[in-house]
């Protein structure tokens, strides 16, 4: 099974917040503020708050 294929399964969701990212990339909130302002990882705004989809999440764990 994919790694994308596998977070879909997990959280039946295409977004997945902050503290849902860092849990899966096993960082902190902190380091994936950084890593995001940096661009080393997309980031889509929804509702004032900050998401990440699978899909980036995925390739960010695959690269």
């Amino acid at each position: 099974m994919s790694t994308i294929d596998n977070l879909q399964q997990r959280y039946k969701k295409s977004l997945l917040s902050k503290k849902e990212t860092a849990r899966e990339l096993n960082i902190s909130q902190a380091t994936l503020d950084r890593m995001r302002k940096s661009g080393e990882i997309k980031s889509k705004k929804v509702g004032g708050g900050i998401f990440f989809t699978v899909r980036e999440i995925s390739l960010f764990l695959d690269s």
